[in-house]
């Protein structure tokens, strides 16, 4: 009995041994297996990175062809970068024509240029500001640039104005005449408060174009074309300039002058087209004074806008020529209507618009009321016999202003 006991718990024995030994054999191969998988499992990861990648490619590529708002949006934004200027890429070319009209054209370009600032702008701090309209004999500190501002402190001293660079008698052609442009300043002061359609109280005078300007004789104006209205037939009659023609009406204004009615032509007494005149005929100098009768039609804004027309109309037919753009001339103090439009602010005020197109090249701004007004800027009394237009004897006067301020071109 003892003997089967032992028997049986020796096989017990040897069973649990064999066991242990199976399950360490098994628990050995588990891990040699596990570290096989392991080995495989980092040999074949970066295949799997590959194919993972390029299905990412793929997707990515997929997304941009099979959305046409994303090709849109890219496609603007290369466009947008190769025509800005700003990155120094200009492909919007000019063909030849435009180019050499550019070129023809450009002096009178730089001046329209100015003239659209300058219709915006108000005076500074440190600009000249006088006491009422009629201060026309006061002048602005020297500055530089084809349309400028007189600067003064705000204490409302002013110097006395200048001549607008007349030359002395015996100065002759050639004295550096074509090298500098000129300046045509601008006198300020306080403007009032103006309730109207027609215009507004400018607070500004225009002062002559101050250039080196060349004495001439009678024969300068051999070439010459005067456009304008009463005035200018004053000029026509009285001041002795035979070799010039003259183109004026009473009534006429700058809406007119290139319209189907015509001009009277002085030297005949008939009427002509001056658009035909202007392209059959080349002048070298052209002076238009056009704005007494404007005063009371339209506003100066419209003014201004169709006297820019006039001129690049003429540049366009007459290259060569220089452009004298005159001021109108004040009226008597009997004649100015603060109630209405006929009076020196609204003058004034289309007188410093029209400045604004000389540019001190081939276009110049000349004001001859110094000459002819009174300290309070009225036209004086004793010179006019309807408070408008001057007496005969008076027009040898503005003919040797004329005379004073000759431009030559080189």
């Amino acid at each position: 009995m003892n003997t089967n006991k032992k028997t049986v718990k020796k096989n017990e024995i040897e069973k649990a041994v064999r066991k242990g030994k199976d399950g360490r054999a098994v628990q050995k191969n588990n891990s040699r297996n596990s570290e096989k998988n392991n080995k495989d499992s980092l040999t074949k990861s970066p295949k799997r990175d590959k194919r993972r990648s390029s299905q990412e490619k793929r997707s990515w590529k997929e997304i941009l062809y099979n959305c046409p708002y994303v090709l849109l949006v890219s496609a603007t934004a290369i466009a947008a970068m190769l025509c800005s200027d700003e990155i120094g890429v200009n492909v919007m070319a000019m063909g030849e024509s435009a180019a050499a009209w550019k070129t023809e054209a450009g002096s009178l370009a730089d001046g329209m240029e100015q003239a659209e600032e300058e219709m915006s702008d108000q005076p500074s701090e440190d600009e000249t500001h006088t006491e009422g309209f009629g201060d026309a004999e006061a002048g602005p500190e020297a500055v530089s640039g084809a349309v400028e501002h007189s600067a003064k402190d705000n204490s409302g001293d002013t110097e006395e104005r200048t001549d607008g660079g007349a030359v002395k008698p015996g100065q002759t052609a050639g004295q550096d005449t074509a090298d500098k442009p000129g300046i045509t300043r601008f006198e300020y002061y306080e403007p009032q408060q103006i309730d109207s359609y027609y215009y507004s109280d400018a607070g500004r005078i225009a002062l002559t174009t101050e250039y080196d300007y060349v004495l001439e004789n009678d024969s300068y104006f051999n070439d010459a074309a005067f456009l304008g209205d009463s005035r200018t037939l004053g000029i026509s009659d009285y001041a002795g300039l035979d070799g010039a023609d003259f183109y004026c009406d009473s009534g006429m204004t700058i809406f007119k002058l290139l319209g189907e009615d015509g001009v009277t032509y002085q030297k005949t007494g008939e009427k002509v087209d001056m658009n035909q005149v202007l392209q059959e005929k080349q002048y070298g100098k052209i002076y238009i004074m056009l704005g007494m009768n404007e005063l009371g039609y339209g506003n100066t804004e419209m003014y201004l806008k169709q006297y820019r027309e006039v001129v690049e109309q003429i540049r366009q037919w007459q290259p060569e020529a220089i452009i004298y753009i005159m001021a109108n001339l004040h009226v008597s103090r009997e004649k100015n209507s603060p109630e209405t439009e006929f009076n020196n602010i609204n003058i004034n005020d289309k007188n410093a618009a029209s400045a604004l197109l000389a540019n001190g090249r081939d276009i110049f701004y000349l004001d001859s009321n110094p000459l002819f007004t009174d300290e309070d800027g009225f036209l004086n009394a004793e010179l006019t016999f309807d408070g408008v237009h001057l007496y005969a004897q008076h027009y040898d006067v503005w003919r040797q202003f004329l005379l004073e301020h000759g431009v030559e071109r080189r």
